[in-house]
């Protein structure tokens, strides 16, 4: 299971695709995760403390989230970075 899971236990191999599809992300936030750490990026590259994307303030909490996003893509298999 992926690191993040280690709260879940599954006692049965049926569970494991269940498991895996609900702790997948969807491609849907992949795409918006990739936006924020790109945008984290550019903020840091042009030494600006503030961050917005898609018109919203994104703070430390939310590009960690963004991180834990695509760690899981990447474990997953399903998200590859460039």
């Amino acid at each position: 299971l992926f690191p993040y899971t280690t709260l879940f236990r599954s006692i049965h191999p049926k569970q494991v695709r269940i498991v895996h599809e609900i702790y997948t992300p969807s491609q849907k936030e992949i795409e918006k995760s990739i936006r924020i750490i790109n945008g984290a990026k550019e903020a840091e590259a042009k030494g600006s403390g503030v961050i917005s994307v898609d018109g919203k303030m994104v703070d430390n909490p939310i590009i960690m989230r963004a991180q834990r996003v695509l760690d899981l893509a990447k474990a997953s298999g399903i998200y590859k970075e460039d």
